[in-house]
């Protein structure tokens, strides 16, 4: 026989258990919410990392313009005697006179400028003139070898020791291109360029070894 009276509380009985069911799964539910907020801030760390790392770079710039700056400065002061880049022809022809040969005019695709080897043999010395034609040439660079006895604006020439070289030049020097046989100062897109032989300056070179 059914229990009138437990058919009577049935919808009272019903609502209970919906109460509770869902405080449990309230319950449930909150810690999934709590765990997901911590994962907001990672967003803004990774972004102040970035952001230091930008301001890293950006303080890092200036540097290789003071080198590069540095580097066409040493080579467009530089003098090998009172030879340096942008004499005029007429001023080389003062200063040397007429050269043992010339080489064949020809154009560069590199800069679109006429050059032409002038070599002084019994000197040690040969230069590249350049201009947009062979009546505005100027001294573009400057390359001596023994017997010449010309030297820089701090005494090195044919002969110097590499010690004199590295200490006259370290604040130019490029370690990455230079060893006992080569040294250069400034960089190979402008600067001074020493070869060596015994650890004795063999050749130097004023100018641009590389465009």
């Amino acid at each position: 026989m059914v229990n009138l009276q437990i058919i009577h509380n049935m919808p009272h009985l019903l609502l209970f258990i919906c109460i509770i069911f869902l405080t449990l799964f309230g319950c449930k539910q909150q810690p999934a919410a709590e765990q997901s907020e911590p994962a907001a801030p990672a967003i803004s760390t990774n972004a102040g990392q970035d952001e230091a790392a930008t301001g890293a770079e950006a303080e890092a710039a200036p540097e290789t313009v003071r080198n590069t700056d540095a580097a066409f400065d040493l080579m467009n002061t530089e003098s090998l005697g009172s030879l340096k880049l942008g004499l005029t022809q007429k001023e080389v022809l003062a200063q040397l006179g007429k050269p043992d040969a010339k080489s064949k005019a020809i154009i560069w695709e590199a800069d679109g400028l006429t050059h032409q080897e002038w070599n002084y043999k019994t000197k040690g010395i040969v230069l590249d003139m350049s201009g947009q034609s062979e009546n505005d040439f100027t001294l573009g660079s400057i390359t001596i070898t023994p017997p010449c006895t010309l030297k820089t604006k701090v005494g090195i020439g044919i002969g110097s020791p590499l010690t004199e070289v590295t200490n006259a030049y370290k604040s130019y020097i490029d370690p990455e291109l230079s060893d006992t046989a080569y040294v250069v100062a400034g960089s190979v897109y402008g600067g001074v360029v020493f070869t060596f032989g015994n650890q004795k300056v063999s050749s130097v070179f004023i100018g641009a070894a590389a465009e």
